[in-house]
């Protein structure tokens, strides 16, 4: 489709995919470089992303390239490659059920990752594992629980050091594994010392008894029944979702639960290990396949041997660039600015209904010279676009997804493609090819790739963490975890055994308790947003609000409050309310729930009728990993009408 008169506001018109193409080389032409920026989808395959950020690298000449893990587990990542050299988790699904111990950190699993919920349950329920939970809001594995810790938002630094403040105090410490694999300990020591359970207690609002406890079934995890884990030993899994990420504090956070498991040596054996829980469906392998502003496929950084190493295999010695690029929440902000983003590629992502403050968003993005959205759905970005190319989704396609769990698996077309849609590779070779042609580059060939498994033979050759895993094994084996250096490798259910990809040692990173919030309530605004997903609808709802039953299921945008809250406010349970911030507004209906502490409202994220949590959230960022402040912000609750 291409957009024909005003700007904006013209109607989109069919085009062949001759036509769209030579249209999108032309005007991608201008805006080579620093000028360009792109985002890559976390629901595409791994050789759909490898093309895209090669593409970008090779052909636009910039590493303004990204996707979702910024807005979700860019803490997570940054956290675990400066303590430990890897971003991604460290154990298997197995050891959900393997361990003695799970503390799971700000995510609500039964709704967002159902299947693993039902993993952490049996260990539980049969098991005899330990659940701590550690959330504002009371969810459903609370009913599972043998210690619910309900931090106000934004203290879990303080919590997570005040618990190993705990372990280190009474004794509790793995001390081989500290003196043995870690670095850092004696500053961050420093930090800890500080942070009573009593302290802790004050700035969080868990009871200080409960600190202590929580630190004990941490540190002394039971054996679990009937486990693989070591018959000696009990381990503990450290899973954590947005709750700690998506914060001005978020890389401080993230490093708090790391050194818990540091200091209570909960890694490098069955049923232990820290466990972001990852949101779309290849996020891991999107990280993987080099879909981000600072690091080449396989999280190789842009040192000199690296982008020598790709500029070789490229045929583009000396052609790469070399310094990091921006992240998304930074392409967005730099919209309209002198040397900032002017045209955008944007593949199977919505950011104008994920990124922060949606007003400020969109007037952003109208200010972009030049839009291609590529995707399966029109949606919110796609609206504002001047080309849309039409994608195919997982179904119609070949290729490889990778896990949380690190697997690589295949997907395989089960369905012909809808109409003329074309899967991404195939879609941005040909691009890259036109653009190759009408700017005299000689790098044509360099996307003359006939199926994908061409491209992941290009990808685990330049990869050391998937140089053994082919199509072939794939098939014959199944999925196989990396790192899987060698064709004879069975592939890594756990890592950090031996050693850690930083080094021998990994490192303790100790933070203070920051301010709690960017945003602290007001008379005029008087309560504290809390956000997240729901089950019946994936996120934003780009692809849920298009299923029936799902949205019979949930029709409206419900706003969670404690009925105490909405007396005070004169609300009704079931009422329509309007939520205002300092940035927009939207409409919902209210929903009394004791799960909600007074003086807190919760509004997943998805949009239904308009209304979308993110018009009211705050585009504030964690300094380290630039993910905003999704968690946090003041806002009011009116009925409406």
């Amino acid at each position: 489709m291409i957009r024909e008169g005003e700007r904006f506001a013209g109607e989109f018109r069919e085009a062949t995919w001759d036509e769209a193409l030579d249209l999108v080389a032309s005007r991608l032409a201008d805006y080579r470089g620093e000028a360009f920026g792109t985002l890559c989808s976390a629901k595409a395959t791994n050789e759909d992303g490898y093309v895209q950020q090669k593409f970008a690298r090779l052909v636009m000449g910039s590493n303004n390239i990204d996707h979702c893990t910024r807005l979700c587990h860019a803490p997570s990542v940054a956290a675990m490659l400066t303590s430990l050299g890897s971003g991604a988790t460290s154990n298997s699904y197995t050891d959900y059920e393997n361990a003695g111990c799970l503390v799971v950190m700000g995510c609500d699993p039964t709704s967002n990752h159902p299947v693993a919920a039902s993993r952490m349950r049996r260990a539980v329920v049969e098991r005899g594992a330990k659940l701590i939970v550690i959330n504002p809001r009371r969810i459903d594995m609370c009913d599972y629980a043998d210690l619910w810790l309900r931090p106000y938002p934004g203290t879990d630094v303080a919590l997570l050091n005040a618990m190993a403040h705990v372990v280190v105090a009474e004794g509790l410490a793995d001390d081989g594994f500290v003196d043995g694999r870690t670095e850092g300990y004696d500053d961050w020591r420093a930090v800890i010392d500080g942070y009573t359970p009593e302290r802790a207690s004050a700035i969080t609002g868990v009871a200080a008894e409960d600190i202590r406890a929580g630190a004990r079934m941490v540190a002394r995890p039971p054996v679990p029944r009937h486990g693989d884990a070591d018959s000696d030993r009990g381990g503990a899994c450290l899973i954590w979702g947005m709750g700690l990420t998506q914060h001005t504090n978020g890389t401080a956070n993230v490093h708090s639960a790391l050194n818990l498991a540091l200091v209570t040596g909960q890694m490098g054996f069955p049923g232990s290990g820290i466990s972001p829980l990852r949101g779309q469906n290849n996020v891991q392998g999107c990280g993987d396949a080099g879909c981000v502003p600072d690091s080449l496929p396989g999280y190789q950084g842009l040192l000199p041997e690296s982008v020598e190493k790709f500029g070789r295999a490229w045929q583009a010695a000396g052609a790469l660039p070399d310094q990091p690029g921006r992240v998304v929440t930074d392409m967005v902000d730099s919209i309209g600015e002198a040397g900032g983003v002017q045209a955008m590629y944007i593949t199977g992502e919505n950011p104008l209904l994920s990124e922060p403050d949606l007003n400020r968003a969109e007037g952003l993005f109208r200010k972009l010279d030049f839009l291609v959205v590529q995707d399966i759905f029109m949606h919110e970005t796609a609206e504002l676009a001047d080309v849309i190319l039409p994608a195919t989704s997982f179904a119609e396609k070949d290729g490889t997804f990778t896990n949380s769990e690190r697997r690589v698996q295949r997907v395989r077309q089960a369905v012909e493609p809808v109409g003329e849609s074309r899967p991404d590779w195939a879609i941005i070779g040909e691009l890259a090819a036109r653009l190759c042609d009408l700017l005299g580059l000689p790098w044509r060939e360099q996307f003359a790739f006939q199926d994908p498994c061409e491209i992941f033979v290009e990808m685990a050759g330049l990869t050391p963490q998937l140089a053994g895993i082919s199509y072939g094994r794939l098939d014959a084996e199944g999925g196989i975890q990396w790192p899987c250096p060698t064709p004879d490798h069975p592939g890594t259910s756990y890592l950090y055994r031996d050693g850690f990809p930083r080094g021998d040692r990994a490192k303790f990173v100790g933070y203070e308790q920051g301010p709690v919030a960017v945003e602290t309530p007001t008379e005029r605004f008087p309560l504290v947003l809390n956000t997240g997903r729901v089950l019946y609808h994936w996120h934003g709802g780009t692809m849920t609000r298009r299923v029936g039953g799902l949205l019979a299921r949930m029709p409206e945008l419900e706003v969670s409050i404690n009925p105490v809250d909405g007396e005070r406010f004169g609300l009704r349970d079931g009422g329509r309310v309007r939520v205002r911030s300092r940035r927009g507004e939207l409409s919902g209906v209210a929903r009394y729930t004791y799960r909600m502490r007074t003086g807190e409202v919760f509004i997943p994220f998805v949009r239904l009728n308009d209304s979308a949590a993110n018009f009211l959230t705050n585009a504030v960022y964690d300094p380290d990993s630039r993910i905003p402040e999704y968690k946090v912000c003041a806002v009011r609750v009116d009925a409406e009408g």
